[in-house]
């Protein structure tokens, strides 16, 4: 068959190009200077780049940390009764001798935060010398007490008091005679133990929390009149008063039995009588036992001038002694009574 003629045509070039590497000792030399070169300029840039650092660090070092201008002159401690400034200095590792840039706020911040009883801490430094630090210390709410795990209640050194978001911490010092009016909820064993830092997390604690807050309710003063608050019995929690009244209260309707409680006071009060143990369970027929009066007290009656026997006077064995009517009349009482 015959070929179409067309007017395109394509016309191919083949290129073939040849690559030859030529080695010799002069282009070797070449190569090798011309390496040395590189490494020597890499070595030249990484030493003055070393010099420039090392300078610029001398430069702080003697201009800022070592200026006596930026030391630590004064630490401005907030008004707080858990931290003074030896503690601050013991927990947070600060130098006092040391310079104002050694001081890491965020780091001082940590440690204080990581301690129980504070709540929040800021820390700032102020130049050219001042250190200011900011403390927020937990408010005790009661006490917490678990015989079990030696935690005594009122106790400052083994003691855990807990605040509004019930937060265990020991007392501060400067809170405990405040402290010590506050009421408290003994734990029996079992449940988590208490920890200093930590939410109380104890079925006793939430029983307790709920008879505490029932008497907050009726009673802002709650707090002056309660003492200890435990669980009595798996169905039962009992509480004492400032008084000495032993109350028991049953699980449910704890807004009913603190009015009860309440009147009940109330009542024995006109009557100028004091409760001695209440049971709140039930609705009616309430058991009561009062407290005893006390026994009456010996008066010293001292006598009067002119009934007082001197030596002079003093009268024979055969002789009656005379007293005064108004001593006569004090002895009667005294024997009647």
């Amino acid at each position: 068959m015959f070929r179409r003629k067309t007017s395109k045509v394509k016309n191919r070039h083949q290129v073939k190009i040849l690559k030859a590497n030529v080695m010799s000792p002069r282009i070797f030399w070449f190569d090798v200077r011309h390496a040395f070169a590189m490494l020597f300029k890499m070595v030249f840039w990484m030493a003055l780049l070393g010099v420039g650092c090392w300078g610029l660090w001398m430069g702080v070092e003697k201009g800022l940390l070592e200026n006596p201008e930026f030391k630590l002159q004064r630490i401005e401690l907030s008004d707080n009764p858990a931290i003074d400034e030896i503690r601050l200095l013991n927990v947070t590792g600060i130098d006092p001798t040391g310079s104002l840039f050694d001081c890491d706020a965020g780091q001082i911040e940590e440690s204080l935060r990581a301690l129980p009883e504070v709540s929040a801490a800021t820390v700032r430094r102020e130049y050219p010398g001042t250190l200011l630090v900011d403390v927020s210390i937990r408010e005790p709410m009661l006490w917490v007490a678990s015989e079990s795990q030696g935690i005594r209640s009122r106790d400052l050194k083994t003691g855990l008091v807990v605040d509004q978001s019930l937060t265990a911490f020991p007392c501060p010092r400067g809170k405990y005679e405040e402290a010590l009016a506050l009421p408290v909820i003994e734990l029996r064993e079992g449940g988590t133990p208490l920890k200093a830092g930590m939410k109380v997390d104890h079925p006793d604690f939430v029983r307790g929390m709920r008879l505490y807050s029932a008497a907050g309710s009726f009673s802002p003063d709650a707090n002056e009149w309660i003492d200890t608050i435990w669980q009595h019995k798996s169905w039962a929690s009992r509480m004492t008063t400032r008084e000495g009244a032993e109350v028991t209260f049953g699980h449910d309707n704890l807004k009913r039995q603190m009015g009860d409680l309440l009147a009940a006071v109330q009542h024995a009060n006109e009557k100028g009588a004091r409760i001695a143990t209440i049971t709140l369970i039930g609705t009616r027929n309430l058991p009561v036992t009062y407290a005893e009066p006390p026994a009456p007290k010996a008066i010293f009656v001292e006598p009067a001038p002119e009934a007082r026997i001197t030596e002079e006077s003093t009268p024979s064995p055969s002789e009656p002694v005379k007293v005064s009517p108004a001593i006569d009349r004090d002895l009667n009482r005294l024997l009647e009574r």
